[in-house]
């Protein structure tokens, strides 16, 4: 003869919900659980079988976890087994809470071990992601050899499933797979009692034990799995919980909106105190009203809770725009991945943080091993190899400025120099909008005697006519238009250009002299650059060259001196020249007299601010930056 056995099935407890932001609703979901318990014991059950959602996050408080133990232990005490799976509201990344009360002897924890009761196995599937159900292992379900002839089996799983309206898994494919024939599935997850028989099993949904939202409008229920020699039976048990009120009020007209209101509220007075009231307001919508006061009146009449919803028809607004589209969700995240224009490197961080796969806990280990892959892939020395900067727009450029431009696609650059006195100010390079293919050379204004030339011209081409060409046509890839190789010449020129003008002028024919010696060395190794090779030769120098970004001015330029030396400086560097001048008149190439030695003495950088400065600039070495 099969033994009876009575099992009592609930689910979505959902522990410490507080409910409309209300500690009365927290005890409200307390309470229901007890009382389902409390009837555990009184029917003495054979066990307690909870489908998932015990609490309604996974991070419960102390006092909610110390509320639920006190529950549980009368089960204890009563000597009935208590044995629940992980719904998806309190699923946690490896222990989870049900593990500890195993630990503690209050529950047990199901899984793909059986778990008897009399002669029922029990096994149990922890809640499983929408989008890991179709990998779900069916392997692994242990069937021991000891379990008894006409054992009965049953399968706990927290799942949306039919005869759920809306299912996610199919119960036939579960009931196919499954290594064992299952007598029945007690499900969780989905808040109403339901019971339809799939093939030979049943599949049984208990309901929640409270109410979650205002469309669970049913009574609240547990279900009593009966287990005997004549097959197997479903009951449904009510649970008393808080009453949820529904009033409609209707509103005619402009005049006295509140009163017609309020005299359909009153029209449930008796039914109002503790509940939880939502009011819906129809009719007319010509008038404004003010939710606020309404709550304030339902409160007054002892509503535990009060929720107002206007539902009255708006005026001008087109029917199409109250409409509600839904979208599948995977496709609109496709459609902002296409307009973020996202690189290799980011499509990768995308794929690695939303695959279901990848734990996240390793979201960081997996992000950077994918990311260096994709860096040794690629090939740095390949010559097509190149990195594509968005094009700016070619703005015009005054040829007669001091700061010469060069108009780039996308890319700017200076050359800023650190050194003192310098008598060029700065070179001007051809720009696109300029008519003529020349290279101007200036002065600095502090600098420039009275009687000196102006501007001097240079007829030659810059040696920059591809790259002009380019620019104007806004190309999208940036290249470089020229580069220094070697630059003796321009150096050894420059050098004694700089040594020459230590000297300052103490007439207006010395100084147009000198002004003219300048102009034309520094014409004359600027005219060497050819317009097909685009070669500028420059010195070797060990001198550093900083470049700065100038992306608002749209130029390259080579930046004036940081300072100028005093007058008082000049001179004493003149007189001290003038003693060891030769008699042919040639200027002096040995070092001024007030220039340090840097080969045998280091000057601070604080030195180099002060009247301690040289009046000779450092020589740079483009050829080693550019």
């Amino acid at each position: 003869m099969v033994q009876e056995t009575r099992i009592l099935h609930t689910a979505d407890t959902h522990l410490g919900y507080r409910q409309y932001h209300s500690e009365v609703r927290r005890q409200d979901f307390f309470k229901a659980f007890e009382t389902v318990i409390k009837d555990a014991i009184d029917m003495q059950v054979d066990a307690v079988v909870h489908a998932g959602d015990l609490f309604d996050s996974r991070n419960p408080t102390l006092e909610d976890l110390l509320e639920t133990m006190n529950v549980l232990s009368r089960l204890k005490v009563a000597n009935i087994p208590f044995f629940g799976i992980v719904g998806n509201h309190e699923s946690k990344q490896s222990t989870q809470w049900l593990d500890l009360f195993e630990e503690m002897g209050l529950a047990g924890r199901l899984g793909k071990a059986p778990k008897m009761v009399g002669d029922v196995a029990i096994y149990g599937i922890d809640s499983v992601p929408k989008s890991k159900i179709p990998l779900y292992d069916y392997s692994g379900f242990e069937i021991p050899e000891s379990l008894p002839e006409n054992c009965r089996k049953l399968l706990v799983m927290h799942q949306i499933m039919p005869p759920s309206p809306y299912p996610d898994w199919d119960c036939a494919e579960v009931i196919e797979n499954l290594p064992f024939k299952a007598d029945a599935i007690l499900l969780g997850d989905y808040h109403e009692y339901e019971k339809i028989k799939v093939g030979e099993s049943w599949v049984t949904y208990s309901g929640s034990t409270e109410r979650n939202s205002a469309s669970e409008k049913e009574p609240r229920s547990y279900s009593i799995i009966t287990l005997s020699g004549e097959g197997l039976e479903i009951s449904r048990r009510t649970i008393p919980t808080r009453n949820f009120l529904f009033i409609t009020a209707k509103v005619y007209g402009e005049e006295k909106p509140f009163e017609q209101i309020f005299s359909a509220v009153n029209e449930h007075l008796e039914e109002i105190p503790e509940s939880v009231v939502f009011l819906d307001v129809s009719g007319d919508s010509g008038s404004v009203l003010s939710f606020s006061e309404i709550e304030e009146y339902l409160l007054s009449k002892g509503a535990l809770v009060a929720k107002v919803k206007d539902a009255r028809i708006k005026e001008g607004i087109p029917e199409e725009v109250i409409k509600v589209a839904f979208h599948d969700p995977d496709r609109a995240v496709a459609e902002e991945l296409r307009r973020m224009s996202l690189n290799d490197g980011g499509l990768i961080v995308d794929e690695v943080i939303r695959s279901p796969d990848v734990p996240r806990s390793r979201v960081d280990e997996e992000t950077e091993n994918r990311l260096l892959g994709l860096i040794e892939a690629i090939d740095f020395k390949d010559p097509d190899f190149m990195i594509k900067i968005p094009v700016s727009h070619v703005s015009p450029v005054d040829p007669s400025s001091s700061v010469s431009s060069i108009e780039s696609s996308g890319s700017v650059s200076s050359i800023e120099s650190s050194g003192s006195v310098s008598p060029i100010d700065s070179v001007s390079t051809v720009s696109p909008s300029s008519p003529s293919s020349s290279a101007i050379i200036k002065e600095p204004e502090e600098l420039k005697p009275p009687g000196a030339a102006e501007e001097i011209e240079n007829p030659k081409p810059a040696g920059v006519t591809e790259f002009t060409a380019a620019v104007a046509a806004k190309s999208e890839t940036l290249m470089p238009p020229v580069r220094i190789q070697r630059s003796e010449s321009l150096n050894e020129s420059l050098n004694k250009i700089f040594e020459k003008h230590d000297v300052v002028p103490e007439s207006p024919e010395t100084a147009g002299s000198i002004a003219g010696s300048v102009e034309t060395a520094v014409e004359d190794e600027i005219s060497k650059v050819t317009p097909d090779s685009g070669v500028i030769t420059a010195p070797q120098s060990s001198s550093p060259v900083s470049f700065s970004d100038n992306s608002q001015t749209g130029f390259s330029a080579i930046s004036p001196p940081e300072s100028i030396p005093s007058p008082e400086i000049l001179k004493e560097n003149s007189e001290a020249d003038a003693d060891e001048k030769p008699v042919d008149g040639k200027l002096s190439e040995e070092k001024p007299v007030g220039v340090p030695d840097k080969a045998t003495k280091t000057v601070k950088q604080s030195h180099r601010k002060g009247k301690e400065k040289s009046a000779v600039p450092r020589q740079y070495n483009l050829g080693d930056y550019l």
